[in-house]
This record gives structure tokens, sequence and C-alpha cells, in this order.
């Protein structure tokens, strides 16, 4: 099953509202969030790299989004898989988390329409670009 097919169905049973992009918006979307942020592995264990903060997955998997802002979460994946150029956008980022909650495990990366933020999340670690560094350091110091 494809990821986006699965937080679909996760979506419909928690009544949360989200949309599908098409393949060529998502192919749009994905390389500009790409070109902004050159992440260091688009694939196998997703990875951002230089210039991220890494915070445990153990501690914040199921937590991490409630700090994002109240915007649009664009989800995206694996780019050499049947997942590649395929975005799942939930209406309230901050959702993500109980979404994956209720899903089989992935590894996804995050981002608004505005490309503010890269998130990625792999079996080991959630590593944070842009804005999204200064709300896990707040996440993290509240939870001392």
């Amino acid at each position: 099953m494809r990821h986006v097919d699965e937080l679909a169905q996760v979506c419909r049973e928690l009544d949360f509202k989200f949309q599908i992009l098409s393949s060529e918006e998502a192919r749009i979307y994905i390389e500009g969030i790409f070109n902004k942020f050159n992440p260091q592995r688009r694939s196998g264990h997703l990875a951002i790299g230089r210039e991220s903060l890494s915070i445990p997955i153990e501690k914040y998997e199921f937590s991490y989004s409630y700090v994002l802002k109240n915007e649009p979460g664009f989800l995206f994946f694996d780019q050499e898989n049947h997942n590649k150029n395929q975005v799942f956008v939930l209406e309230d980022g901050r959702q993500v988390c109980a979404v994956l909650e209720s899903s089989y495990g992935m590894e996804y990366f995050l981002s608004n329409e505005a490309g503010d933020y890269l998130i990625a999340v792999n079996w080991y670690v959630i590593e944070c670009a842009g804005v999204a560094k200064k709300w896990m350091l707040k996440l993290m110091k509240g939870s001392e």
C-alpha cells in the first residue's frame, strides 16, 4: 500500500481533513524543498544532515508535531520507490503525530507550503531544519 493511501485511511477514521497532490504538483513541491534544504538522504533512512537539529525519536515521535503552526503539513516519502512524487497534505500539521501513531510505521519528510522548514523522521532520529529548529528546541526545553 502506498503511504498516501494508508494516511488517507487513518485520516478518514480520525475525521481529519487532508488532500493528496497530483504527481506533477508533488514532483514540483518536492523538488523545491530539496533544492532549498538539500537533504543528505532522500531514500533509505531519510536524513537532512548538515545544519539540522536532531531530537530523539523515542521521546518525541508521537508528540513533536504539536509545536508546529496551525497550517497544512506536507508529508512526502522515499523518492526511490513506489512512494516517489507523492505528497500528502494534512490540513492541520499539528495532527501529524496523531495520524502516524495510528498508522503503520514509515519514514517521511514534513514541511509546510512555504517551505519554511524541513523535518525528516526515520527509524532512529527526527531531524529539523529551518524554523522547525526553534520549535524543537522549545519542545525539548519544555520537557526537561
